[in-house]
């Protein structure tokens, strides 16, 4: 179980319950890979920070001009692998014809989707244990159980490279993805194919910053975190310039 007992630093209960969340919800079979994939997925995202190749095309002015095999785990189809360290070391130069490349090998939109998300859980996770000190988690453990294997009906292709749920599409059992009050950014919608997987990444999403329905329209009274907003933008707009995000 996470735990930050050890931290120099305290860290906030519901921090420490999203994090328990995320590692739950890698642990368990999703809408479409087994719990064994999903973990290791998560596994091979740890192991990706290290791959020569990535690192040779990170450097590179393109990165579709690098080829090579990637130093990884081989506990994977190479096609997911692809997409765990393209996500996890140069995710701002991802392009959609690098996704139809994908699907063109037999990888399906929606699990695409699925492991972005796998990948996004664990480098939230690792990330903050990194930046507090903290010796990363042991993973979770797989638990019995398969896919569901259900797409939502109402998913569109518009502008993203795969599809999403439209605002006006929620229904069945996914009603509660968005807060339609509010305008919704698309990447709050980016892995709404796989619903599972935008509620994990609202829950971790929620503690870290605030939801994304609010982050046009909140003000220093809408919330009790010790940074300010104008502090919380700043610091989003610095680490997105350096993690090369478009949006």
């Amino acid at each position: 179980m996470i735990d930050y007992a050890a931290a120099s630093l305290p860290v906030r209960e519901d921090l420490v319950a999203a994090h328990r969340s995320a590692w739950r919800h890698i642990g368990t079979a999703g809408t479409w890979w087994s719990a064994e994939r999903r973990v290791a997925i998560a596994r091979e995202t740890r192991k990706a920070r290290a791959c020569s190749l990535c690192g040779r095309r990170k450097a590179a002015l393109s990165p579709y001009g690098e080829e090579g095999s990637h130093d990884d785990l081989g506990e994977l189809p190479a096609v997911v692998v692809e997409v765990v360290h393209r996500v996890t070391t140069d995710p701002g130069r991802i392009a959609g014809r690098w996704v139809e490349g994908l699907l063109a090998q037999g990888m399906t939109d929606c699990e695409y989707v699925e492991t972005v998300g796998v990948v996004v859980a664990t480098l939230v996770v690792d990330t903050f244990t990194t930046a507090i000190g903290c010796d990363l988690h042991a993973l979770p453990k797989a638990q019995h159980g398969g896919p569901s294997r259900r797409r939502p009906p109402t998913a569109a292709h518009e502008e993203g490279h795969v599809a999403m749920i439209p605002v006006d599409g929620l229904q069945d059992d996914y009603t509660d993805l968005y807060d339609t009050r509010h305008f919704v950014p698309h990447v709050h919608r980016a892995l709404s194919l796989v619903p599972e997987e935008t509620r994990a990444a609202m829950t971790l999403e929620e503690a870290h910053y605030l939801p994304y329905e609010l982050v046009p329209v909140y003000t220093d009274s809408d919330h009790d975190r010790a940074l300010t907003k104008c502090q919380m933008e700043l610091l989003a707009s610095r680490v997105s310039v350096l993690n090369d995000c478009f949006y």
